[in-house]
């Protein structure tokens, strides 16, 4: 493994222990940009595994979905 995937997995790791990104970049000595890109890419796969619907949205949210309050309006 390369210098900056092993850097890019540190600076995952030390994210996930709920260090801030100032933090981060601290710890490693290195540059705040460089935190926020590895973060910024981290942070897209993140998203890119959701569906992003309007519904699981809700779900997610803790709204429920129309299943939990009966149907839509086709039970009227």
């Amino acid at each position: 493994m390369g210098r900056m995937s092993e850097l890019s997995l540190q600076i995952e790791e030390l994210y996930e222990q709920g260090l801030s990104i100032q933090a981060i970049a601290t710890e490693l000595d290195i540059p705040l940009d460089w935190v926020q890109a590895a973060l910024y890419d981290y942070d897209e796969s993140i998203f890119d595994s959701m569906d992003g619907d309007e519904a699981s949205g809700l779900a997610s949210a803790g709204w429920g979905t129309d299943e939990d309050y009966g149907g839509g309006c086709d039970m009227l």
